[in-house]
């Protein structure tokens, strides 16, 4: 049995051995070819000379500091609204004698505030409530005959983000006039 393992063993050994010694006697050459060139070869040619090449000089790598990934703040997308109108008045609503004209918007999502959205109302393109953070607005009185109002929803730095289609309205008051004495 002894016999049978130091046969394999044996031979791995060898063949080692073999290969060991074969590197051992393999060479560089160095020599010049007909036209004068310098020729580099691992086996012997006419007029070669055996050559040891220089020690390889070995440098330490520089040593580079990782770069610092700057984490960006991901800012949140601004608040995309969906559905943006005026349901009171109606469009081409006669409104008589109103003392205090309300305007009631309907606003998908809900308007927001933390990133300082607002409300404005126009009437006749001119703002009359700026910067409101309700979507039911006090006019007060106005004036007799046809205007249009719309709405708009600005951010901080007052651009429009968002408007409603115009309503038109016909205002009505009664004039009592007096006679003249």
């Amino acid at each position: 049995m002894l016999d049978a393992m130091r046969t394999p063993l044996f031979k791995y050994f060898l063949i080692t051995a073999i290969f060991y010694a074969s590197s051992i006697s393999a060479g560089l050459y160095k020599g010049l070819d007909e036209e004068g060139n310098v020729i580099y070869s691992d086996k012997p040619f006419e007029n070669s000379e055996q050559f040891t090449p220089p020690a390889i000089t070995v440098v330490d790598p520089l040593k580079v500091p990782p770069k610092e990934e700057v984490v960006k703040e991901e800012k949140a997308a601004e608040t995309k609204y969906t559905k943006f109108s005026i349901s009171a008045p109606v469009n081409d609503q006669t409104i008589w004698n109103e003392p205090d004209l309300m305007v009631s918007l309907k606003l998908t999502p809900a308007l927001s505030t933390e990133e300082g959205h607002t409300t404005w109302l126009l009437m006749d393109g001119k703002p009359i409530v700026k910067n409101s953070q309700s979507l039911l607005l006090q006019i007060g009185r106005s004036d007799r005959g046809q205007h249009t109002l719309q709405a708009q929803i600005r951010n901080k730095k007052g651009k429009i983000i968002k408007r409603t289609k115009p309503v038109t309205i016909h205002i009505k008051n009664t004039v009592v006039r007096r006679q003249a004495r």
